[in-house]
């Protein structure tokens, strides 16, 4: 949780203020002025001399910082949304949504002139900015992208909603991470060339920088600042298994053929698949993205493997591997 600075004395010197500053439920007469990330914010922030705490415009403020402000009817809350961040204020109530679970900050919102009006805890814990409260000024920044922390890894799993909301998931499941991406996200190739979320594909290496807040969930998950595409597969159009490695073993031409059974990861992906892994077929480490050998793949592995769409009619099908994730081993 960031810190939220004051001024010396400066919520002891409000409160006594007396009739230069009156409670949020009544007209304010002293107003303190708001600054997100440099630029001012037209609409003051007030004092709430009863909760002892300064209110900041929500609607502004969370706009300057990249969030989608709603109002929801059915709630009577605001609701704020910025890739994995998710939450609303409610006059009157001292719960926010947060992370799937339920925060109190100490104070409420207030609805002041049609407008929500929010305690700068909620800057602070619920949209993650930092914010410094003095006597007469609200400044907030946005250092996110400064302290944004950077993910790289091999795309495992691609999923869209019916909304058109595409996640993926880098990594795996036990030490992956899924990232959302959201209108905001800046996706491009190693060469800087603008993409689209439908160019990102299955066994793409990227490099991600994300949201600081994460999910308590397995795997984590949050929203993508901005992803970069370091390698793609050959194949354009790649499918994948993921699931147990049954058998494993070298062929006479010095390559290995591999059987693998659990789940698609597209809609023409088989459960069960034999893959020719050649010298060509890239070997990853889930945990650190390091290199392994064909000879390091053992029976009872779990793996993410990625293989041309052509396959044999056998049982199961054959194809050939071009990249593969292994997850973790049956002894771990």
């Amino acid at each position: 949780m960031k810190t939220i600075r004051t001024g010396m004395m400066t919520l002891a010197a409000l409160a006594v203020l007396g009739t230069n500053i009156v409670s949020a439920t009544s007209k304010p007469v002293k107003e303190l002025s708001v600054n997100v990330n440099g630029s001012a914010i037209e609409q003051a922030a007030i004092f709430d001399k009863g909760q002892q705490t300064v209110l900041v415009p929500l609607r502004p403020v969370a706009e300057s910082l990249g969030y989608k402000v709603s109002w929801n009817n059915e709630l009577k809350a605001a609701e704020v949304q910025k890739g994995a961040i998710a939450s609303y204020a409610k006059a009157g109530e001292d719960r926010y949504p947060f992370a799937k679970m339920y925060k109190t900050l100490g104070a409420e919102p207030r609805l002041l002139n049609g407008s929500t009006y929010v305690p700068v805890a909620f800057v602070d814990e619920i949209l993650q900015a930092e914010v410094n409260v003095t006597d007469s000024a609200v400044t907030v920044v946005d250092e996110e992208a400064e302290k944004a922390p950077v993910r790289t890894g091999t795309i495992t799993t691609i999923d869209k909603t019916e909304a058109g909301k595409v996640s993926i998931a880098l990594d795996g499941y036990l030490s992956g991470i899924i990232l959302h991406i959201s209108e905001e996200t800046k996706i491009t190739d190693a060469a800087g060339k603008e993409l689209k979320p439908e160019d990102l594909k299955l066994g793409m290496e990227v490099e991600a920088t994300h949201q600081q807040m994460m999910t308590m969930s397995m795997p984590p998950q949050t929203g993508a600042l901005s992803i970069v595409v370091k390698s793609s597969l050959e194949s354009a159009e790649v499918i994948g298994t993921t699931g147990k490695v049954t058998s494993i073993e070298p062929d006479q031409q010095g390559t290995y053929k591999m059987a693998v059974e659990g789940r698609g990861l597209t809609a023409t992906s088989p459960e069960k698949v034999a893959l020719i892994i050649n010298d060509k077929t890239s070997i990853v480490n889930a945990k650190d993205n390091k290199a392994l050998k064909p000879e390091d793949l053992k029976a009872g592995m779990n793996v993410f493997a990625f293989y041309w769409p052509k396959l044999t009619r056998s049982l199961p099908p054959i194809g050939v591997a071009e990249k593969i994730v292994v997850e973790i081993t049956e002894a771990e």
